[in-house]
């Protein structure tokens, strides 16, 4: 009588020990099992310190050619590259951090500028004279056009009262243009009830929920009273000036100018780049004569979150309840009529293939279509509230999101619960799933969790493609999350700054894997073991555990020198270490390329050894019989296999 592990698996905690099927474990830290033996999993490796304060709840490589720059935000922030023709400039967009923004490479993160171009708000003045043709009505607006070639919605057209007759041959004079939208002002600020109003000297441009600076203060719009007055929360009474924290792209701004034969005519391109006054005596055969297709285009709100690229080209979020979609190849265009208001408040989205998964405070959403024209929403009649925006995750068939039960997946198929199997709902609880941060890379899921009564806080591993290893976890507790889609690695970040996961050759973690309770048909001693493993540690790995042990040594010996941990009372923060504790660490071992073998009979640990020799016989002691048995496995190193028996003799049989 026996037992040989030459397979190992992953955790399922729903299960009780005694009942896991052969080989799962109920703990299994910082395992890399995909093979079905333990590999260890490689120490992270920090590849940047962001200068602005953390802690960093956002992360993100923006990559130019050989260049890149990490960008990290202390706030829920979306990052995405823009889907742009490939004769324009790349550009990046996100949102959470105030209004949504955009920037070049190389104003990146420092000089945003606000996403989306706002429409003229000035009716045109509009004159006529001489000529002989024939007598026209004419209706003349006009857009803004950015240096990147983003036009705005047009201006307000003159009521049917105002509108002009000429002649087609005579000259029309425009005049009174808006040259640009503004990006700061001048006034007077009134306070009263907690709140400011400013009355602005011309045009303001704002939109509630826009970020402005007054009195060196960062602070949002609260409401738009007029084009010119607005409210901001706070005392700035006495305040003159304001500007926006991210202006409108209106450097190398122009306008243009169109026009329509009657009221209910399209409009046509007169001229481009006109200033703001024009006259036009051009004739309908020469004038370009295209359509404005803009009259809708509309920033983003101001309030957007969660964006996202759908596979049309088009840009997709959300704010309070509505799902909002761009144009296709135009971000910085939202109409209106691509807007969905659901009857739920939306948490997150995600989108796999063509479909947007909507995750909200009660039911989750489908959003089908092509492009933000055709599509169709269905909802999942499952009550699985999301309970973490920053939790919601594309998988290949589907998409993921914590929910009170377990992670929800919603896909064409419908909704289940991907985690039943795996956690009962009490146990799900503990992991504080409304702190879920997740991301997937390389086809494996990674989900932070929150403190457990039973377990340290940590990230778990799904592997949904490998059924032995479906669950791990790791002792790393990030602040964020991020699978780059230019290299398909996982970057995460903590107070020391941002690292890429598994990624120093020099250090291992270390793991712990204790496998499922064997129940026995009857109580036996069991006195031999074996277990087998790869011990060899490369170059660099004998390097890092070289200079890890000096440099413990030389702090230990500084601690020692400068009487650290000496001094006055309270002279040290509170709880930076016990009372009389010595401020001297422990050397880490020489030797890591290590196992520890643990072998408990029943609730007894009866055996352990810290092995540096693979394949040793170990002899367990006698006087422990117990029909159930239990190994827990602690290292570094490659492990294949685990057996043990009552002799030496039995073993081999194994």
């Amino acid at each position: 009588m026996g037992i040989s592990i030459t397979r190992f698996g992953g955790m399922m905690p729903r299960r009780a020990a005694q009942l896991l099927p052969e080989g799962f474990a109920t703990e299994a830290i910082n395992c890399d099992i995909a093979s079905g033996q333990i590999r260890p999993t490689m120490r992270i490796q920090l590849v940047s310190t962001p200068t602005v304060s953390g802690p960093w709840m956002s992360i993100y490589r923006a990559v130019e050619g050989v260049e890149q720059q990490w960008l990290a935000w202390s706030r829920d922030v979306d990052v995405l590259q823009l889907p742009l023709a490939p004769t324009l400039e790349r550009r990046w967009a996100w949102s959470g951090d105030g209004e949504p923004r955009h920037a070049r490479f190389a104003d990146l993160p420092n000089a945003p500028l606000a996403l989306g171009i706002p429409r003229p708000q000035a009716e045109l003045a509009v004159s006529h004279s001489g000529g002989s043709g024939a007598a026209v009505t004419r209706v003349y607006v006009y857009t803004f056009l950015s240096r990147w070639k983003e036009e705005s919605q047009d201006s307000p057209a003159l009521a049917a009262s105002a509108l002009v007759t000429g002649r087609v041959d005579g000259t029309w004079s425009i005049s009174g243009m808006d040259a640009a939208p503004a990006n700061s002002g001048t006034g007077t600020a009134t306070h009263a009830g907690g709140v400011t109003t400013f009355t602005n000297s011309g045009n303001h441009w704002l939109r509630a929920g826009d970020e402005v600076t007054i009195s060196a203060t960062r602070v949002a719009v609260s409401e738009v009273v007029t084009n010119s007055v607005f409210r901001v929360p706070g005392n700035f009474a006495g305040a003159t000036s304001w500007s926006r924290v991210a202006p409108w792209n209106t450097t190398g701004m122009t306008r243009r100018l169109y026009r329509s034969a009657g009221s209910s005519g399209r409009f046509q391109l007169v001229a481009d780049n006109v200033g703001t006054s024009f006259s036009d005596t051009l004739t309908d055969a020469q004038i370009p004569g295209d359509e404005l297709i803009s009259s809708d285009w509309a920033p983003p709100p101001a309030g957007l979150r969660g964006l996202r690229a759908h596979p049309s080209g088009a840009l997709v979020g959300f704010v309070g309840q509505t799902l909002c979609f761009s144009e296709p190849m135009q971000p910085h265009a939202w109409p209106p009529r691509f807007q969905r208001t659901l009857a739920h408040q939306i948490v997150g989205i995600e989108v796999y293939g063509t479909t947007v998964v909507v995750a909200t405070e009660a039911t989750p959403y489908l959003v089908t279509g092509s492009t933000p024209a055709s599509i169709s929403i269905d909802q999942i009649n499952e009550p699985w509230p999301c309970l973490s925006k920053r939790g919601v995750v594309a998988v290949e068939d589907g998409v993921l999101y914590p929910s009170a039960h377990g992670l929800a997946h919603v896909s064409q198929r419908g909704g289940v619960l991907w985690t039943q199997h795996l956690y009962e709902r009490e146990g799900w609880r503990k992991l504080q799933p409304q702190l879920m941060v997740a991301a997937v890379s390389e086809g494996r899921v990674y989900a932070r969790h929150g403190l457990s009564a039973d377990f340290d806080r940590g990230t778990l591993v799904f592997s949904p493609g490998e059924r032995e290893a479906s669950l791990t976890r790791l002792d790393l507790w990030p602040d964020a999350l991020f699978s780059d889609p230019h290299n398909g690695r996982l970057y995460l970040s903590n107070a020391q700054g941002i690292f890429e996961f598994a990624a120093d050759d020099g250090q291992r973690l270390t793991y712990t894997w204790r496998s499922g309770e064997y129940v026995l048909p009857r109580p036996v001693n069991f006195g031999a073991a074996v277990v087998d493993f790869v011990a060899e540690m490369s170059d660099a790995e004998v390097a890092a555990a070289l200079s890890a042990r000096s440099a413990a040594e030389a702090d230990n010996q500084n601690a020692v020198t400068n009487n650290r941990g000496q001094g006055s009372i309270n002279g040290s923060r509170l709880l930076r270490r016990a009372i009389n504790a010595s401020p001297v660490v422990p050397l880490p071992p020489l030797v890591v390329a290590a196992v520890n073998v643990a072998v408990h009979a029943g609730d007894r640990m009866v055996y352990s050894a810290l092995l540096a020799e693979p394949r040793s016989l170990l002899r367990l002691p006698s006087g422990h019989k117990s029909d159930r048995w239990t190994v827990e496995l602690t290292g570094s190193v490659w492990l294949r296999s685990f057996k043990m028996a009552e002799t030496a003799t039995a073993l081999n049989r194994l």
